[in-house]
């Protein structure tokens, strides 16, 4: 039954069987963390005797939870259930809250909301205190009340700064907590800080949570903010009352997320934070050529902040990086696609899905598509426009929650006159005024607003039926299935029937993507049931949970970026977007000083955004498998004007005997001969 331990190595091995008490595993790029981690917990299950629920392993996405549960299954022998709690920490922290509703501030099922909602909401708070919304911007407010709760800081314990939107954050962060509990509402930043602090307050609900989890595993454990770091050290560590076993797995080389709060210092201070921890390092790289392990390895040295380790690996030593000067930013996107097709044509085994482009910023992917469209070259944006992020889903989104929890008045806000009904912004406006923020919005439009005294004639008629057709879905919820009042509410709000009269095809897609929504809303609906018929004795629906709110919290936490279409294409990313894939070929363009790094010679040292910047580098470098181009320009456009540009200084830290260097004209001599 253990015999997917002998496809370990022997610090791999170590770390699936050092069980208890605090360890930290330090997963060099593409060393096998996966594996690893799945072999810990099906090790845990099956020679240690831990029971599935008491088993708590975290990832940063639904991509790597799936990925992880299927790695598991295939480990167990048939019949052994895989353990329940494997997900985000936004899903986790849901589940915490649904069980522990009793005490959180909420009167109905809370609400999961997105960025564009705590937006809608910023919008509404700012205009409420009456603050100039061109001199203080709600989206700064948005950014800074986001990185305050990454550091798991309350309104509180904010003060007043001296400029800027420092003056205004603590009266606005106050008042947008407020406006958002009084919702019945979360956003991500709050699902993590409102769960760490229950634990907090609550001994009764942490002895729980701690009782019910005495194995704690998180991936990715450099990409932890503050906030996270509390919460798991509240559920795991001896000194909170925890079972003191965590395992935490993660590369600071590859912390590439301090912009939107992750903190370094997580994963540097474990063994101090964590006294007695074990330490254990992946360091073979099972992607990569040993010319690009070497390389890359020789770059992050650089850095300061990290642990002692170097990647090795038994591959061969492959081809050597091409480093290729161009002399404009034109021709370097015309190198980028001729090598593509030459590669292809001298590669027979090559698919266009085996090439990867990565650059610093989405501004940069231009020239390239235009390039790659001449060329009639298939290519896939990776990072675009999501799913439920297209304007129709999300109304029929707002819709749906708007029926599991009328409270929302941000969700009440844009489908009340969606599609257009007649309540245009005027009447919204005089119900925003009439309200005055008193209780919530549905409340004070179903008992006072559809009296005569605030609105009369047209106007009070197109509010009463309103009113009466979204409470006839309300009285429904929990009736029918999920898939019906979707089918009920699309009927009676006619939204299908204006997109056709527009005729557009705009309005066809839009009508398609609906169309996707309703199978997925059928797909959730079997899997729903099949859950619910597959629970572990003793285990059951949260209660208080519908299907509907199950539907609305999984697609609320979906992570996963829509790509269109299924045939091969070039793959286009920026390096942010790359962590976690690997290609057989890749091309890192725009590495120039101000570019990439984005900090200019002189004015930053190795400071903390330089190294960051370089563990970017690393990352990008170590997604190559067999070939790794890095491409400069020396001319830029920038903002109209043509700009010199200088190397990137990583150029200077990678060994020459790694790097063969070329020209444009040697590389497009070789490039486009035949063409």
């Amino acid at each position: 039954m253990l015999d997917f331990l002998e496809q370990l190595n022997a610090p791999q091995l170590e770390a699936v069987k050092t069980t208890e008490g605090p360890l930290l595993v330090l997963a060099g790029a593409g060393s096998g963390k996966t594996k690893m981690l799945t072999s810990r917990i099906a090790y845990l299950m099956l020679e240690k005797r831990v029971r599935p629920s008491q088993i708590l392993s975290v990832t940063f996405t639904n991509k790597a939870a799936q990925e992880m549960r299927l790695r598991i299954a295939k480990a167990l022998p048939d019949g052994v259930g895989i353990p329940y709690d494997i997900g985000t920490f936004h899903a986790i922290c849901a589940k915490i809250l649904r069980r522990e509703a009793a005490f959180l501030p909420f009167t109905k099922p809370f609400v999961i909301y997105d960025d564009s909602d705590q937006l809608s909401l910023l919008k509404s708070v700012v205009k409420k205190l009456g603050i100039d919304d061109k001199a203080y911007s709600p989206k700064s407010f948005m950014w800074a009340i986001n990185r305050l709760k990454c550091d798991a800081e309350e309104p509180l314990e904010v003060h007043p700064g001296a400029r800027g939107i420092e003056r205004k954050l603590p009266e606005v962060y106050a008042e947008y907590q407020r406006q958002l509990f009084e919702n019945n509402a979360l956003d991500f930043g709050e699902m993590i800080t409102l769960t760490y602090r229950l634990l907090r307050d609550h001994p009764e609900v942490r002895a729980r949570v701690q009782s019910r989890y005495k194995y704690i595993l998180v991936d990715e454990y450099q990409d932890t903010n503050r906030a996270q770091y509390f919460l798991i050290s509240m559920i795991a560590s001896l000194s909170h009352g925890g079972s003191g076993n965590l395992c935490v797995v993660g590369d600071e080389d590859q912390s590439i997320y301090g912009w939107r709060g992750a903190d370094i210092r997580n994963i540097l201070d474990f063994e101090r934070d964590f006294p007695g921890a074990s330490l254990v390092k992946l360091e073979q790289n099972y992607r990569s050529t040993q010319t690009i392990v070497a390389a890359s390895s020789d770059l992050i040295a650089h850095n300061t902040q990290r642990k002692r380790k170097r990647l090795w690996t038994d591959s061969e030593e492959g081809t050597p990086i091409m480093r290729v000067q161009c002399p404009d930013d034109r021709s370097e996107a015309a190198f980028v696609v001729a090598e593509i097709k030459r590669l292809i044509e001298d590669n027979p085994e090559y698919s266009l899905s085996d090439f990867a482009i990565f650059y610093r910023t989405h501004a940069q992917s231009r020239l390239v598509e235009e390039n790659l469209t001449n060329e009639k070259i298939p290519y896939r944006i990776v990072g675009g426009l999501r799913f439920f992020d297209r304007k129709e889903i999300k109304d029929l989104m707002c819709y749906l929650r708007l029926v599991l929890n009328p409270s929302d008045s941000v969700s009440l806000k844009r489908v009340i006159n969606t599609p257009v009904r007649g309540i245009g912004k005027t009447t919204i406006d005089k119900l925003e005024s009439a309200w005055n923020q008193q209780g919530s919005l549905w409340d004070f439009l179903v008992e006072e607003a559809i009296q005569p005294q605030v609105f009369s004639g047209r106007t009070l008629k197109k509010l009463q039926d309103f009113r009466t057709m979204v409470d006839g879905w309300i009285q429904e919820q929990g009736r029918i299935p999920v898939s019906e009042l979707y089918h009920r509410i699309l009927a009676e709000t006619r939204y299908v029937e204006e997109l056709k009269s527009e005729g557009t095809d705009e309005a066809i897609d839009r009508i398609d993507n609906l169309e996707e929504l309703d199978s997925m809303i059928a797909e959730f609906e079997e899997r729903d049931l099949d859950q619910g018929t597959a629970l572990a004795a003793g285990d059951t629906f949260q209660e208080g949970t519908t299907p509907l709110s199950r539907f609305l919290e999984q697609n609320t936490l979906s992570d996963v970026p829509e790509l269109e279409g299924q045939m091969a294409a070039v793959q286009m990313m920026t390096f942010h977007g790359c962590k976690g894939l690997e290609f057989p070929v890749v091309f890192m363009v725009g590495m120039e000083e101000g570019l990439f790094p984005s900090v200019r010679r002189g004015e930053m040292n190795d400071d903390i955004e330089l190294e960051e910047e370089r563990r970017l580098c690393y990352v990008g470098m170590t997604r190559a498998r067999e070939r790794l181009y890095l491409l400069h320009a020396q001319l830029r456009r920038v903002w109209g004007d043509l700009l010199y540009q200088y190397p990137a200084r990583f150029f200077d830290e990678i060994p020459e005997k790694y790097v063969e260097t070329r020209t444009l004209e040697q590389s497009l001599a070789r490039s486009l001969s035949r063409y």
